[in-house]
């Protein structure tokens, strides 16, 4: 018997659950970061430690979306969607009423994790029931869900922190939860037995985490620490043990977590290494915003949050009809252009200040939209079809933890600069304790820095001829 949805009834009602799942995800993505100086301010931190929020967060999201994407294709589709649902609404619950630092962060992860389920399992849902003929427009939703979910993030964490507490940013999500729970109990076709499929590369899937964990704690703590603190030279030398042995092992299973053999075509290492670029400088830079709002250019909470908003906007006007275009007219153009879009916005904010007035900062805003509205469908389908013959899927499995790891490394590498550019000779200072002229000369430093690596992505976009023109 088919398991493919004919009633266009229930087609609808199983997108609408999938897209209130990744909705939820989206929002949670950006909805932090506009609270970050407050709770930088209430915990009594800086700005490198009160990072550890979002790193957590999309840490766990990058580590853990191959692991329930291949779960889930076990016949677990049903049952991995709606134990992220709970997972996520119970972190959330504990993430509102987290009455300190370590217990947020460790509430994060959690969220985190149902998150990632939430993620993986979306697009699988849609593969799985829907026709054929409805992938498109599924995946489309899917896109748009994600993109308005991350849009509207800035402005309710603005609204709800300035008039009730950053709290609420985590609380709302107990009753978008718990409906999301019971809708999607009632709307996806319960899960089938599959065929039995070969052992799962635990060993793999452990060690790749691990090097991702590991790689993430050094970059965000060697500013503060030093390069000879203990604990950062431990994480260093466990980060390249775990890169190791998740190498070997990969390289000698005969059903690897992860065919890493699919980097020996330079063309598709280039290509993600850029988008990979192009989402570490976005995340970055998006990150230390919400400091230079609230302490240089003097915005209360909700100002910041539409500020904030108009890159994300900008993304979900853009992204679909520059990638239909594309289709048509190739992908190379857009993907420099949208890379060379990154080192203006990025020299920019580089050299801004509030004495410059609103205009600068409108005018990176807006940039960063329309870089990443340019990049979004043409480099991820770059990523795709530079792939080897037959490693399509693990093409676009690499494409979406792309997006979420460079998040995480954006976050670490930008926090790891700014505490080091503003670090005084009594150590790291809290962000309350902050001289204004320290953050802008910082901030400016920081992300000077990372015009090197936007110079890097234009080139190693650009060396990579359309498929159509491959030899």
């Amino acid at each position: 018997m088919s398991s493919i949805i004919a009633d266009p009834t229930r087609q609808k009602l199983l997108l609408a659950a999938v897209a209130l799942g990744v909705v939820m995800d989206g929002i949670d993505g950006s909805i932090v970061n506009v609270a970050l100086p407050v709770m930088a301010t209430d915990f009594g931190t800086d700005t490198g430690t009160i990072a550890w929020v979002i790193i957590t967060y999309l840490l766990m999201m990058a580590g853990l979306l191959l692991v329930f994407g291949k779960l889930a294709g076990r016949g677990l589709a049903k049952k991995l969607f709606l134990f992220g649902f709970a997972i996520f609404t119970l972190g959330s619950a504990a993430c509102g009423i987290s009455p300190s630092l370590d217990i947020l962060l460790a509430a994060r992860i959690v969220q985190g994790v149902g998150a990632a389920m939430i993620a993986a399992v979306a697009p699988l849902l849609c593969i799985r029931y829907l026709p054929a003929n409805m992938l498109g427009t599924a995946l489309g939703v899917i896109a748009a869900s994600a993109s308005i979910g991350f849009a509207a993030g800035p402005a309710i964490g603005g609204i709800l922190t300035q008039y009730l507490s950053w709290h609420w940013i985590f609380l709302v999500n107990i009753p978008i939860g718990i409906i999301g729970i019971i809708f999607a109990a009632r709307v996806i076709p319960n899960d089938r037995p599959v065929a039995r499929t070969a052992a799962f590369d635990y060993p793999g899937a452990v060690t790749l985490f691990g090097a991702m964990v590991f790689c993430t704690f050094v970059l965000e703590e060697v500013a503060a620490r030093g390069v000879a603190d203990p604990l950062v030279l431990t994480c260093g030398a466990l980060c390249l043990l775990c890169s190791a042995i998740f190498i070997a092992r990969e390289l000698t299973t005969p059903k690897p977590f992860l065919n890493i053999r699919i980097f020996r075509k330079w063309q598709f290492s280039s290509v993600i290494m850029s988008y990979l670029l192009v989402n570490v400088i976005f995340m970055g830079i998006l990150y230390l915003l919400p400091f230079y709002l609230t302490l240089e250019m003097h915005f209360d909470l909700m100002t910041s949050g539409l500020c904030l908003l108009i890159p994300p906007a900008i993304i979900a006007i853009m992204s679909v009809p520059v990638g239909r275009w594309s289709d048509n007219s190739g992908r190379r153009t857009f993907t420099v252009a949208a890379c060379a879009v990154v080192v203006i916005y990025s020299a920019i904010f580089a050299v801004i200040s509030p004495e410059a007035g609103i205009v600068p900062l409108l005018a990176g805003l807006i940039l960063m939209g329309v870089s990443f509205g340019m990049a979004a469908g043409p480099a991820a389908s770059r990523i795709i079809e530079s792939a080897p013959p037959g490693e399509v899927d693990t093409g676009s499995s690499l494409m979406v933890t792309t997006i979420y790891f460079g998040g995480v490394l954006g976050t670490a590498v930008y926090a790891a600069f700014f505490t080091f550019a503003t670090a005084s000779g009594g150590g790291i200072v809290p962000f309350a304790d902050l001289d204004p002229a320290a953050f802008l000369s910082g901030f400016n430093v920081t992300i000077a820095a990372g015009i090197v690596l936007s110079v890097l992505s234009v080139v190693l976009s650009a060396i990579v001829p359309d498929k159509k023109s491959d030899a």
